[in-house]
């Protein structure tokens, strides 16, 4: 882990009951479940995260309600989820002015690894990339962003690595979509559908090929 990488992201408070979670191969217990770097939290309102900082730290930003949470001691043995997924890939971010908000995240100390426009026209995209940990956190909002437009964020999804997806298609159920090739050259990328009652978007994606860059 690059424990170094602070604030390093050690917590996701995130919606849907226990047994939906179960249905797509996570294993909580008490209401819990680790996977990496990050204890999943799992029956909250609306998503919401904690970090270890080192110190105290503000209790929201951009909204998005911010705890502090020490950095558990796990191993890839012991984090691993029946599902296969032994880590998370990123957790996405989305702002309707993400410039603010990258300003803000800045400001409590994540530092930018990558930006990048996707799609064209109206509907143009910017992403930024910062890395916590073994994790990004991708910060997406308009390219071309509305006057007076509120930094105000929100957890729209996350993606856990596996590293094949045998577990996941055994599921059955017409819960996963996909694999298929994903934006990363040399990854594939499965989807959790969305009839599944989460409340928050989630993917499963194949570990980082060496020389990828966000």
């Amino acid at each position: 882990m690059a424990g170094t990488n602070r604030p390093l992201l050690t917590k996701l408070l995130l919606p849907g009951e226990p047994s939906e979670w179960e249905k797509i191969g996570f294993a909580p217990r008490d209401g819990s479940f680790p996977v990496g770097q990050v204890t999943c939290s799992v029956g909250a309102t609306e998503p919401s995260w904690a970090f270890d900082t080192g110190g105290p730290g503000p209790d929201r930003l951009c909204g998005i309600v911010t705890d502090e949470f020490a950095a558990p001691a796990s191993s890839r043995d012991s984090s691993q989820q029946p599902n296969g997924a032994f880590k998370i890939d990123h957790v996405v971010v989305v702002s309707e002015s993400p410039s603010q908000t990258k300003a803000v995240f800045e400001n409590f100390g994540l530092v930018g690894k990558g930006a990048r426009s996707v799609g064209s026209g109206d509907s143009q995209r910017s992403q930024c990339f910062f890395w916590s940990g073994e994790l990004l956190i991708e910060l997406v909002g308009p390219a071309a962003e509305q006057h007076g437009a509120s930094p105000r964020a929100r957890i729209w999804g996350v993606t856990f690595v596996v590293d094949d997806f045998a577990a996941l298609l055994a599921l059955g159920g017409g819960l996963i979509s996909g694999p298929r090739d994903a934006v990363q050259a040399g990854r594939q990328i499965a989807t959790v559908t969305r009839q599944q009652a989460i409340g928050i978007e989630l993917a499963f994606i194949s570990p980082h090929v060496k020389g990828f860059r966000a």
